[in-house]
């Protein structure tokens, strides 16, 4: 895995405010391999790929860079806050997004997509990967899709924006030898299972 100097251009939002609700307790807090939280492994993933990030909390047990102070409106409103934070000082920045609650996408998996993002033409605006045809992250877009996303309601997310327009790019690759990326800690099950996978070693690299 190598990083790429122009990832200094993009910067990755870590979506990690959801209400966990399914799970009972909050997933960005979860433990995970090596002492860490799965919040900070994904950070850590970001980092490694050679990307700053801003983490979108939730009020009242925040654990973020900014406080969604509404995350019961779902995850649009998560995405809205997180790129308000990111424009007041980078306008112009291409936006990655994550999620607190997906540790199986490796650095690797980042860059991957970034690349693409990258090289992209110019009437392609965003960037998606699908792991097995199931949509999955990073996305990245450009300041062209500031408004769509900024409009965007309720818990479908950019995945509405991704349906419904054409100036944007899906990657597709089978994750052969290792755990979905796309792969949601969303319950108890969930959570015991890639926790057991991720003790195995199977920690999201390719």
């Amino acid at each position: 895995m190598d990083t790429i100097a122009s990832t200094a251009d993009a910067i990755v939002i870590i979506l990690a405010a959801g209400l966990s609700t399914r799970m009972g307790t909050k997933k960005p807090d979860l433990p995970w391999v090596g002492g860490q939280t799965l919040l900070t492994h994904v950070r850590r993933t970001v980092a490694q790929a050679g990307f700053p990030s801003v983490v979108v909390g939730g009020a009242p047990a925040h654990r973020g860079d900014v406080v969604n102070p509404h995350p019961e409106q779902g995850i649009a409103s998560s995405i809205r806050v997180g790129l308000a934070a990111v424009r007041r000082l980078h306008p112009d920045a291409a936006i990655g997004v994550m999620l607190a609650d997906q540790p199986f996408v490796s650095a690797d998996d980042v860059l991957a997509v970034y690349r693409q993002f990258h090289v992209r033409g110019a009437a392609v605006h965003a960037v998606r990967p699908r792991y097995g045809g199931v949509p999955g992250h990073p996305v990245f877009f450009d300041p062209a899709w500031d408004a769509l996303v900024g409009s965007l309601t309720g818990d479908e997310g950019l995945g509405r924006l991704f349906k419904a327009r054409a100036d944007v790019l899906w990657l597709d690759w089978e994750a052969v030898g290792r755990p979905d990326p796309a792969f949601d800690v969303d319950t108890p099950e969930a959570y015991e299972r890639a926790f057991q996978w991720a003790k195995e070693g199977h920690d999201g690299e390719r």
